[in-house]
């Protein structure tokens, strides 16, 4: 007769362990036909070593998937809602666009609203091209090798965001303010071909990140980018 290698014993084993499972997988009610089983079945609790019945580890097993997907809830919920402040802030953006009859207001009314809906600490428009008269954005000349170099990293079109970018990107943006800002984005204005460049700063070190959904800044580089060319020749 064949012996049997430790090997194939442990393969036996192990289909009667599915076999197991299937069975009272496709048979939940089980237990119920036959309550007396559960009085014979003991499991060690995972923290205190100490033997359970079945019926207590279900109820702990049930207890913790119930907790995690209350977690999950209130994940979602604050998600939401921050989802309608941001489009809430974006909406009243849009509006405020509309409504601009020069570029100078459109300058002067992204600097003030960025700063006080959207909690901003700093804000910096830097535009490629000829300089206007009286205008608060920083005009970049068409030459300005650092822009260009700026406008390489948006290949995907996509804004940038983390932590500290490094220092000379940081005094390049927000000159005297650089030391200050813990966070920061940058938004292309301008899809395929970007003419400016829209830089938010904040000294909370945890608002912008690389991880971060990018959807609502674009929508707002977009808006910018829609409202200066409506005004700007």
């Amino acid at each position: 007769m064949k012996q049997k290698l430790p090997s194939e014993e442990f393969q036996t084993e192990l289909s009667w362990e599915e076999a197991v499972a299937r069975y009272l997988e496709d048979h939940p009610d089980y237990f119920q036909r036959y309550p007396e089983t559960l009085s014979r079945i003991l499991l060690s609790h995972e923290t205190g070593g100490k033997a359970v019945s079945l019926i207590e580890r279900q109820v702990l097993v049930l207890r913790e998937q119930n907790q995690a997907l209350q977690r999950q809830l209130r994940e979602l919920i604050s998600n939401a809602r921050e989802n309608d402040v941001l489009s809430g802030r974006l909406h009243r953006f849009a509006a405020a666009m509309v409504d601009c009859t020069s570029l100078d207001d459109v300058l002067d009314t992204t600097y003030d609203l960025l700063r006080q809906e959207f909690k901003l600490d700093a804000v910096v428009i830097l535009l490629r091209g000829r300089p206007t008269q009286g205008g608060r954005a920083e005009l970049v000349p068409e030459d300005d090798k650092r822009l260009n170099t700026l406008f390489q990293q948006f290949s995907s079109g996509k804004p940038i965001c983390g932590g500290k970018f490094e220092d000379s990107l940081m005094s390049y943006l927000f000159s005297g303010r650089a030391s200050e800002i813990k966070s920061s984005a940058l938004i292309p204005l301008g899809e395929k071909n970007p003419h400016g460049v829209l830089g938010l700063g904040t000294q909370d070190p945890y608002r912008f990140h690389p991880g971060m959904g990018t959807v609502y800044l674009t929508r707002l580089g977009e808006m910018l980018t829609h409202s200066l060319a409506r005004h700007r020749r």
